[in-house]
């Protein structure tokens, strides 16, 4: 499949999750061979759709020329850049009292620690959960558990089993398994 093509298809399938501000991640798993600190892997931030789609395109191309087993994310909910720079200023702030060392350090690593301050939960944008259903899961089961509920939930298909996206609710209610408040969107593998 063209890589255009494959865009457009992810684009189509996650329609509700590209607009906005979002980060974008290309990931080689560390259960892949991968470094889970691995610096390599790629972050980006796209402002709408047309942005989310330039980046998927560029990560596609990535995968496609790629001998490493990469995953490409997004981040469930939207990201608010006011909330995120507030975020970013009050640790930019208490960076002016670590050693030198570590000063010197939160500034080399400036990007990671923005991108960190706009993945804060309460720098998000909106509020949809994210289950994570493992193949050893009984997705059946947590269905029906769900369905008490939320009627409202968009479910995919993962590499090692399910992604059940809902609108929020109260996580206790849902027994069996456990609920991502502000989880990572498994794009492509």
């Amino acid at each position: 499949m063209n890589i255009e093509k494959e865009a457009d298809n992810i684009m189509d399938n996650f329609y509700n999750f590209t607009d906005g501000v979002r980060l974008l991640l290309l990931i080689h798993r560390g259960k892949e061979g991968g470094q889970n600190r691995d610096r390599k892997h790629k972050k980006k931030i796209s402002k709408n759709r047309e942005n989310f789609r330039e980046i998927l395109i560029s990560y596609l191309e990535i995968m496609k020329t790629s001998d490493i087993p990469y995953r490409i994310y997004s981040c469930v909910n939207a990201r608010n850049i006011d909330k995120a720079i507030r975020e970013f200023k009050r640790v930019q702030l208490d960076a002016d009292y670590y050693d030198t060392d570590s000063k010197q350090d939160f500034y080399i690593d400036i990007n990671n620690r923005w991108i960190s301050s706009l993945m804060k939960p309460k720098s998000r944008d909106e509020t949809s959960f994210l289950i994570d259903v493992d193949e050893g899961d009984d997705l059946k089961e947590i269905l029906d558990e769900l369905i008490h509920i939320t009627r409202n939930y968009f479910k995919y298909k993962t590499k090692n089993g399910w992604h059940i996206i809902t609108q929020p609710f109260n996580p206790a209610l849902l027994t069996i398994i456990k609920v991502k408040k502000d989880g990572l969107l498994l794009l492509k593998y």
